[in-house]
């Protein structure tokens, strides 16, 4: 009976400290979770330590966690005020307590306590460090051997700070904000050698005077912090990226970003050059492409990588105004690698289209009146056009490219018929641009294609139209607006203006509420929740119950789509009256007064490889407002329709 009881004690012990107990919070210089996480897991230490209230680094992870999360100083002096009634004298107490107080005099004597009472000599290693780091202690060397011995620092941490270090001048100072952030680099100074030159002051130290004396004294300079944060320092300063901004408010118009780093600097400070040779030359980037050690996704290292986005768009920049298109591409594809890994592929997308650099293009007359009386407005200062972009314009833009020395992008943008059978080539031949078919139809309009929409180009050659077109616009005399551009929308953007809603209130889709007609005639006008009703194709204003069919009471098709040859509707029309694509406008234009949004062609948004609507070539069900394309390179059933911001009127 004594063994059964004994056993079903360890059983429940293993229930309550094992299987049951939350996830320990990692300390930040291994992993930064989301602030959602650390609430989540807060909650988890509380309710756990209700059932649990002795257990000692329960009360840990629970401080840290709701530290983390950002919870307000009275709900941690609760926590420390019971873990201090509770474990007095411990370094638990201690411990917390030194947090809760930071690297003031009484943290700082809370701290000190506490590793005395610490007999492994191996806990709150980064707080040791940290603390023989403000003493100017002989031991930091070793303190840092251990903190690395211990494996607190994936690679990916040491990785970036190393990238932070080589941003620095030789010889420079670098300023750091929280501990977790500087403690890697102490590392590799200490451990590896790397960078011994840089003195690196960390802020959340320096209000302590002779931690900031100990520091400067290094490089003979006499300086309080403020001095380093002016724009008066005349010093090899340079500012880590993870600064909070309200730290360098006082610098803001003078600061360059040269790499993982910014510095000090006026206009004539060739930065650019400075930030190529960093990244290009000194910078360790492997790891943001291949992960050597399988890392966990919130390995400090691996969140910390975002912070390459700024950087990299200001070398793409660099590469732009070279029209080294090659290279700017290359770095276009990292930035969106890191943003995609990152979750903010989408905001950094829509970054890079209104930073890109535009080339320089010589300026000829256009049509400015029928480019702004073709444009529809969609909310704010965006508008869409209410064509797909037809053969016309497009063969005005490779001809001007041909004719004025645009060969790289006149090559990259000509069709390419070669990769067709014999059939297919034939049926292009005339439909596409070539310098004998604009020739031709100056001499005799009729009969050709130019009202028909652009196909089988690349989502570059989309993207240079778009930019060529904005350099046009904006340097014509008679223009409606003062600055523009013109790009390709995001797939949220093409859905709305698919919709044709003008009304609408959310770029999502499934958020908007639409009003219509319930059906055809004499009918009451409801509002329909789009989250509870689908919705295929833009003729719904006309008679909800037609939302999702693509042929009208008269059984006539409303869009240009892949339909079996022998199907007549009334009138005689065989199929939806097409084989191939239509002109532009040959069917009833949406809400907005936008043509052809489904079917015809494929229209691109900005990710490349991806075309909304469906075109001639699909079926009903695959020519809807949410029908998405996957495409490679250029296809035969893909255009284009110009949106454009007015970014200055």
């Amino acid at each position: 009976m004594k063994k059964l009881i004994y056993l079903i004690a360890i059983l429940s012990t293993s229930v309550l400290f094992g299987f049951d107990k939350p996830e320990d919070v990692p300390s930040k210089i291994t992993e930064l979770r989301t602030n959602k996480w650390y609430r989540e897991i807060l909650l988890s230490w509380k309710d756990y330590l209700e059932v649990n209230p002795e257990y000692e680094e329960g009360w840990v992870n629970y401080y840290k966690a709701s530290k983390y999360a950002g919870k307000p100083d009275n709900l941690l002096d609760e926590i420390v005020n019971e873990v201090k009634e509770r474990f007095p004298n411990t370094f638990t107490s201690h411990y917390i307590t030194f947090h809760q107080h930071g690297w003031d005099e009484n943290g700082i004597i809370q701290l000190e306590q506490a590793l005395d009472l610490d007999k492994s000599g191996v806990r709150a290693l980064e707080d040791r460090l940290a603390l023989s780091y403000l003493k100017n202690d002989q031991d930091k060397s070793e303190i840092s051997k251990k903190v690395f011995d211990e494996g607190l620092i994936h690679s990916s941490t040491l990785n970036y700070n190393y990238n932070l270090l080589m941003s620095v001048s030789d010889n420079g100072i670098l300023i750091t904000d929280a501990i977790h952030t500087t403690i890697p680099i102490w590392v590799l100074q200490d451990v590896m050698g790397v960078r011994k030159d840089v003195s690196v002051l960390n802020l959340e130290l320096a209000s302590d005077e002779s931690y900031v004396t100990n520091v400067l004294e290094e490089k003979n300079l006499q300086a309080s912090v403020d001095d380093l944060m002016s724009v008066e320092n005349q010093a090899e300063v340079f500012y880590a990226l993870t600064l909070p901004r309200k730290r360098l408010e006082n610098l803001e118009n003078n600061l360059y970003v040269i790499g993982l780093a910014s510095t000090n600097g006026d206009k004539s400070f060739n930065h650019f050059e400075i930030l190529r040779e960093n990244i290009e030359d000194r910078f360790l980037l492997d790891y943001l492409t291949i992960d050597f050690n399988g890392e966990p996704k919130y390995a400090t290292g691996n969140v910390l990588s975002s912070n390459y986005i700024v950087p990299l768009l200001l070398l793409k920049e660099f590469y732009d105004n070279l029209n080294n298109d090659q290279r700017s591409e290359e770095i276009r594809d990292q930035i969106l690698s890191i943003a995609g890994k990152s979750k903010i592929k989408t905001r950094v997308e829509l970054l890079l289209n209104s930073r890109k650099a535009s080339r320089t293009f010589k300026i000829v007359e256009l049509e400015t009146k029928k480019i702004d009386k073709s444009m529809k407005p969609m909310k704010d200062d965006l508008f869409v056009s209410n064509f797909e972009l037809t053969n016309n314009d497009f063969w005005f833009f490779m001809e001007y490219l041909r004719t004025n020395g645009y060969s790289e992008l006149y090559e990259k943008s000509k069709p390419d018929l070669s990769k067709y059978d014999d059939v297919t080539k034939a049926l292009l031949f005339n439909y596409q641009y070539s310098p004998a078919n604009a020739q031709s139809v100056k001499v005799d309009r009729g009969g050709n294609y130019l009202d028909y929409p652009v196909i089988d180009i690349t989502h570059e050659t989309a993207k240079a139209y778009c930019e060529w077109l904005t350099v046009q616009y904006n340097a014509q005399e008679k223009r409606k607006y003062k600055k523009v551009e013109f790009r390709l929308p995001t797939k949220e953007e093409w859905m709305i203006a698919a919709l044709g809603y003008k009304d609408f209130t959310s770029w999502k889709l499934e958020e908007n509420t639409v009003k219509a007609k319930e059906k055809e005639g004499k009918a009451p006008i409801n509002s329909y929740d789009l989250s509870e009703h689908t919705i295929s194709y833009p003729w719904y204003n006309g008679a909800w119950n037609y939302r999702n069919n693509i042929k009208n009471s008269k059984d006539c098709y409303l869009a240009n789509i892949k339909v079996p040859e022998d199907v007549i509707c009334a009138g005689g029309v065989k199929g939806d009256g097409f084989t191939f694509a239509a002109p532009v406008g040959s069917y009833f234009a949406n809400g907005m007064g936008l043509y052809d949004v489904v079917g015809n062609i494929s229209e691109m948004t900005q990710t490349p490889g991806e075309a909304m609507g469906g075109s001639w070539n699909h079926s009903a069900e695959e020519a809807t407002i949410q029908s998405i394309t996957n495409y490679e390179g250029s296809d035969i059933s893909v255009g284009f329709r110009l949106f454009m911001e007015v970014i200055e009127e």
